[in-house]
């Protein structure tokens, strides 16, 4: 991962992996709300006309109103792959990266796969199938970036080439949660740019300038949130992947970090400093649609420009700073504790907690910065 400008945090994230999508986040005052609410209202009205072959007719109409109020959203019908419930993060041992699964609790730390450092930029597991990655590759000979589609090798020998387009960098990679799609985030020489990619392959589409991005979790939504960039600031906008229609969500006059996802597609974490002078970023939910910020981290925290809530938004995974050096931490929303999970200074900067069913769409964000970022 590279990293610029006024840095904080005394960092060496280069190169890493981390698998993504969850929402929260904030606003000025210190306080910490947290709240969902999400209606879903479904009326069906069934008449059913039965005719008797003999002299006898029947007629039954019915007619059932259901209300649901839902705080939990799916991102595929079938269960997913991944282990559930854990935070999901990357770490290196100089040469190689791996993706690793543990328990917020610090238990059941797992390898689930592992790469040469350098060579492979984003990947992203397919919610859908398991055992499927789209990822993308370095080529030391012609210093560009190809994306691909492959099994947890992460291999470009082996798997199917989805663009012929090379890049001059690609960053974040998330597959769509129906599996659909693959979006990414890309540089051709212009700047960054938001692109939406058939998962079958083919030609991509570009959709908008960006900074960090994730894809909603529900089915059918077809949004992104992403940071855009702006003149000299940023502010997280909404973008559905296949109209291209962008909708403003924050109005802070600041840079704003990394937005995600919560389970409901109702609030969108991301990180911002309510003091432009102060890099001390800090964690924010924003509703969505509403806008409505608030801040969610805990006053003892210190630059947290990502992060991502467990399924029912009563915790938080982030990657911070301390005394002992870099530390996936959880804190608990209600009380504002914290309980530090793996401290090591090889930690990758982004995390993800999966949901009870597996289920998983993912990015990193190797390009991550404090302070001016690179604009067009």
């Amino acid at each position: 991962m590279k990293f610029g400008g006024k840095t904080i945090i005394a960092l060496a994230w280069v190169g890493f992996l981390a698998i993504v999508i969850g929402c929260g986040g904030g606003g000025t005052g210190g306080t910490t709300t947290a709240t969902t609410a999400t209606t879903a209202t479904t009326t069906t009205t069934a008449t059913t006309s039965t005719t008797a072959t003999t002299s006898t007719t029947a007629t039954t109409s019915t007619t059932a109103t259901t209300s649901t109020t839902s705080t939990t959203s799916t991102t595929s019908t079938t269960g997913g792959s991944l282990p559930h419930d854990t935070i999901l993060y990357s770490i290196s041992d100089g040469s190689v990266n791996f993706l690793k699964s543990i328990k917020a609790d610090g238990t059941n730390d797992t390898a689930l796969a592992s790469f040469t450092a350098g060579n492979i930029t984003a990947v992203a597991p397919n919610p859908t199938k398991p055992n499927q990655y789209a990822f993308a590759s370095f080529n030391s000979t012609t210093s560009k970036y190809k994306i691909y589609k492959g099994n947890a090798s992460l291999d470009p020998a082996t798997a199917t080439l989805l663009t012929l387009t090379t890049f001059d960098a690609v960053d974040d990679v998330e597959f769509t949660p129906d599996g659909s799609y693959v979006i990414f985030k890309a540089d051709t020489g212009s700047g960054y740019k938001l692109y939406r990619l058939a998962s079958g392959g083919g030609i991509q589409v570009a959709l908008s300038d960006v900074f960090e991005f994730t894809v909603s979790p529900i089915v059918g939504s077809h949004l992104i949130a992403f940071s855009k960039p702006l003149a000299s600031t940023s502010e997280v906008y909404t973008i559905d992947y296949l109209t291209a229609a962008e909708v403003p969500v924050t109005n802070l006059g600041v840079d704003v970090y990394s937005p995600t996802w919560s389970r409901d597609g109702a609030n969108i974490l991301f990180g911002f400093s309510a003091d432009p002078l102060n890099e001390n970023l800090h964690l924010y939910n924003a509703t969505y649609p509403g806008g409505t910020v608030t801040e969610v981290t805990p006053a003892s925290a210190f630059s947290e420009p990502f992060g991502f809530y467990n399924e029912d938004m009563t915790k938080v995974a982030v990657i911070r700073a301390g005394i002992s050096g870099l530390t996936l931490s959880a804190f608990d929303i209600a009380n504002t504790s914290f309980f530090d999970v793996v401290t090591d200074n090889s930690l990758g900067p982004v995390v993800y907690w999966t949901d009870s069913n597996g289920r998983s769409v993912s990015a990193n964000i190797p390009s991550f910065q404090f302070g001016p970022r690179k604009r067009r």
